[in-house]
């Protein structure tokens, strides 16, 4: 049997309820009223009676109205779901990772020689890296080591990898340089070489690692010539000719020449020295005597400075006369920078000469003496002799 739809019983009911409430509306019409005959009194009484005993016994019954609805709420149809469409196929294809490179660096650390680490002019250091092999290739000892940049610090061209290094693998390489004689940062730049002779480094970008230092700059003395003047060249001649050669420290009547230290010794002002640099030239007319000290780099600021005159073993040194002359010896050319004369007065002379316009050469000097005539009694000496520095 088909079933009804909900639309249908709805009518149904309202039917029902017109129908129930259209009975209770006939029971409340009103009657005609009938005069009874007299033979049915006594009926009408008993009748009477009754609807009476039914009225009392339903005084306490209230009846409920019915109350119909104002508004007709039809059911809300369920919405169909329509099912989203099903999503498109990708089209591009899966991503890939991006083959390694044969040949790549990635710096892992500074072993030694940390960044701007001070190191003293003219030591000799160690840098050691710590690499690893960043490529696909494995590197073999024919890889090697080169500087690309920077200051070379005496740096050699190639240094040979001391090891097979796999791919993943990490490896330490070493280079031994020497730091600049001046006051400065510097930098040396590396990278590797394989054997095929190509260069590259680190990341996509083949940077180079690199060591970097600071030589603190040397202030006050910075070349003390009676510390130095053992390991100077001496030698003694005639006019301007080399003649002899001399052993410092030799006796103090060597008629070739004297170059020796003495301290405790009487000076022509009446002191008693401190430690001096005695020089005699060689005891023949305009004898000279000279020493040619170890190379020294001039930088900015730079003077020469001393004290000259002569020492008085005697008490005296009577009217002795010599030249006084500084000289710088570079790339094996002899510079004279300057001449003192000096007789023996009582007095010792202070000189004071800038060394400007030698900056950034390498100089050998050369201290001299020259005899002025006769060279009996020049006991010439050097008091204090240095290249200072601001």
């Amino acid at each position: 049997m088909q079933m009804k739809s909900d639309k249908q019983v709805f009518w149904l009911k309202v039917c029902l309820y017109a129908l129930i409430l259209a009975g209770l509306n006939a029971c409340n019409l009103p009657r005609a009223t009938v005069t009874p005959a007299a033979g049915d009194s006594a009926l009408h009484t008993a009748a009477a009676q009754t609807v009476a005993a039914h009225a009392t016994q339903g005084a306490s019954f209230t009846a409920t109205p019915l109350v119909l609805p104002t508004s007709l709420n039809f059911p809300t149809p369920i919405p169909t779901m329509t099912p989203p469409p099903p999503s498109p196929m990708a089209t591009s294809p899966p991503p890939t990772s991006t083959p390694l490179p044969c040949d790549r660096v990635r710096f892992i650390k500074d072993v030694t020689i940390p960044d701007n680490m001070e190191i003293e002019a003219g030591s000799t250091f160690v840098k050691t890296w710590r690499l690893q092999n960043a490529g696909a290739c494995t590197w073999s000892p024919q890889y090697a080591l080169v500087l690309t940049g920077g200051e070379p610090m005496g740096s050699p061209v190639a240094v040979p990898l001391p090891q097979y290094v796999a791919s993943g693998e990490m490896v330490d390489v070493s280079v031994t340089l020497t730091a600049p004689a001046v006051g400065g940062t510097y930098r040396a730049e590396y990278k590797l070489r394989n054997a095929s002779n190509i260069v590259f480094g680190i990341g996509e970008k083949n940077d180079p690692f690199y060591v970097q230092i600071k030589v603190p700059t040397v202030r006050g003395v910075v070349f003390d010539f009676l510390a130095q003047a053992a390991q100077a060249e001496w030698k003694s001649g005639t006019g301007s000719t080399f003649e002899t050669t001399l052993t410092f420290g030799g006796a103090d009547n060597d008629a070739n020449g004297v170059a020796k230290l003495k301290e405790g010794v009487r000076l022509e002002n009446g002191a008693t020295s401190s430690r001096i640099l005695l020089m005699v030239p060689k005891q023949v007319e305009n004898g000279f005597i000279a020493g040619t000290f170890p190379a020294h780099l001039i930088q900015s600021g730079d003077r020469f400075r001393a004290r000259i005159g002569f020492m008085t073993p005697d008490g005296s040194c009577g009217p002795t006369k010599v030249k006084f002359r500084l000289n710088a010896v570079i790339d094996g050319n002899l510079n004279t920078l300057q001449t003192w004369e000096k007789i023996c007065n009582g007095e010792l002379m202070n000189v004071d000469v800038s060394l400007a316009r030698l900056q950034g050469k390498t100089v050998q000097w050369m201290l001299a003496v020259l005899a002025d005539g006769d060279a009996v009694g020049d006991w010439a000496i050097w008091s204090s002799p240095r290249i200072e520095r601001p």
